[in-house]
């Protein structure tokens, strides 16, 4: 049977799901997309075990076809077509892909050997809008733990409550937290997302996005219409942040993001990424000095600052990226009178705080 469908209808969806079924080396059959065209509704699969994605077409066939196709092979030639409509055909355990003088043979699977789609029941469902989960995701999941032995940190904390939802990111050593209201939010516990389908989602979705989360016993379905993915989520009691939240801090600066962002840069030629600056602040200037083997290096911005004069040293590739995925253009630092748990704010908007433990020495 002659299959002909225009090229953007394919090329999207095998875009975002093509990365998943490379991930998975240790079961070839992973690296191939299951692709349905049917009489009702035609789609795209992919499956690593951890994450199933399925992206729907706007596409009817006459009749029923399975095609299990290497992901990566036919991303890179669609990418490749022209924008125009291609032909596909099967001839035994091959595919035949055609657009004028272009054709291709490939060896395909059966698609019976391809894992089942799984799905989660729709209960419980939040809705949240593309915008939203992508800020959640951006400003939050950079501050998980990269430490595999500290498991349960190495995902993002989600929990709704009273028509908001919150996002808690922490190595043990910094967190970053982000409360957005959302009108209609169904209230639910709290939930650990592991840090791959964060980066998967960053993918798949769009800001304008309207997003279904259907939350189940041990996994999540994020829904958008056009595309789904099923995630398992991570087990475990994740820790009470809220008690954590430094309610003492008096020593307050402003400081622009971009003069902060420049100066770590700047003392960062001297050190290694997850080596130490120290931060000091009096007399509306913040100071950054640091020292390693090559040498030194001192930069001085100037700041509002009402407080004691202060002195701290922090990993500097934390202050960097608390600054780089800060978005307004002024940082509020919120600094207690002897080391200790710092806050860093958004000007105008403490509803996302990063919490940054100095470093004793």
């Amino acid at each position: 049977m002659n299959i002909i469908i225009e090229k953007k209808i394919l090329y999207d969806p095998v875009t975002k799901l093509a990365p998943i079924s490379e991930k998975r080396s240790t079961m070839p059959i992973l690296s191939n997309l299951f692709i349905s065209f049917g009489k009702e509704k035609s789609y795209i699969y992919a499956n690593d075990l951890d994450i199933i994605a399925v992206a729907y077409l706007d596409f009817h066939c006459e009749e029923d076809v399975n095609i299990l196709i290497n992901g990566r092979r036919f991303y890179e030639i669609l990418r490749e077509m022209n924008e125009e409509a291609i032909e596909m055909e099967l001839i035994e355990n091959t595919l035949k892909i055609k657009q004028k003088n272009t054709e291709y043979i490939l060896s395909i699977q059966d698609p019976n050997d391809f894992p089942d789609m799984t799905d989660i029941e729709e209960t419980n469902e939040v809705k949240l809008d593309g915008d939203i989960l992508l800020e959640l995701i951006d400003k939050v999941s950079f501050a998980t733990s990269k430490d595999e032995t500290r498991y349960l940190l190495t995902g993002m904390y989600l929990e709704g409550k009273d028509n908001t939802v919150v996002a808690v990111g922490t190595d043990g050593f910094r967190m970053a937290l982000l409360t957005r209201e959302t009108e209609g939010m169904y209230d639910f516990e709290g939930i650990v997302v592991p840090q791959k389908t964060l980066q998967e989602l960053k993918r798949i979705i769009d800001e304008k996005d309207k997003v279904n989360l259907f939350i189940g016993e041990n996994n999540i379905k994020f829904s958008t219409g056009k595309i789904m993915l099923i995630s398992k989520l991570l087990e475990g009691k994740f820790p009470d942040f809220r008690n954590v939240l430094p309610d003492k801090n008096k020593n307050i600066a402003s400081i622009d993001k971009k003069l902060f962002l420049k100066g770590l840069k700047k003392i960062s030629a001297i050190v290694d990424k997850y080596e130490l600056v120290n931060l000091s602040m009096y007399n509306n200037i913040m100071e950054l000095k640091a020292e390693s083997d090559i040498g030194s290096a001192k930069e001085l911005i100037e700041i509002d600052y009402d407080g004691k004069d202060i002195s701290m040293n922090f990993n500097i590739n934390y202050l960097m990226e608390m600054a780089t995925h800060t978005y307004t253009e002024t940082i509020i630092v919120k600094a207690p009178d002897s080391p200790g748990a710092t806050i860093f704010t958004e000007k105008d908007d403490e509803s996302y705080k990063n919490i940054i433990m100095p470093v004793k020495l």
